[in-house]
């Protein structure tokens, strides 16, 4: 977010995967006025976030295949360097659908900006995909804001080195 904006990638699939995860990207877009989400298309650039999908997951968590991965890391100032997003196209026997893959890329973005799970079902920051979670809510717009203040808070703009937030949290009242 140093420059204002982040550029992502999203690796070779089908048309519908690509679509389906530009669609997710696009809802944390225009939610978060003060976020710049640009997609670059050529594997040339150097993109901020770049999101690449895997035939079954090869990953458990508590003995579960998950259907996402986000891995991040940051420069010496705390910005981010770079993030690569894993979206798997199905759990053993069960493939995904676009709409379930973009659950997924929501997900995975809203770790790439800077969320934690949420400790309670029905947000999409739920540690599992479950019901109600297929849109980014005005608590996942209000934790991504209060995680990155220093650059898209109204008096921060300005500010070129990032803070950490005041709160390790956020909490919301129901707003689904």
């Amino acid at each position: 977010l140093q420059d204002g904006k982040l550029t992502y990638h999203i690796d070779a699939s089908s048309k519908d995967k690509q679509n389906a995860v530009s669609k997710a990207i696009e809802e944390w877009d225009t939610k978060i006025e003060s976020l710049d989400l640009e997609r670059i298309s050529r594997i040339t650039q150097s993109a901020d976030i770049r999101i690449g999908f895997q035939e079954e997951s090869e990953e458990t968590v508590d003995g579960e295949e998950i259907a996402g991965r986000t891995v991040t890391t940051f420069d010496q100032d705390g910005f981010l360097d770079n993030a690569r997003i894993t979206v798997s196209k199905s759990l053993q026997d069960y493939e995904f659908d676009t709409s379930t893959i973009e659950q997924v890329a929501k997900h995975e973005m809203g770790h790439a900006l800077g969320l934690g799970h949420a400790n309670f079902d029905g947000y999409l920051m739920a540690e599992r995909v479950n019901e109600g979670t297929e849109t980014v809510s005005e608590c996942e717009v209000k934790a991504v804001m209060e995680a990155n203040y220093w650059k898209l808070g109204d008096d921060n703009r300005d500010n070129t080195y990032p803070s950490y937030p005041e709160d390790a949290s956020v909490i919301c009242e129901d707003d689904q």
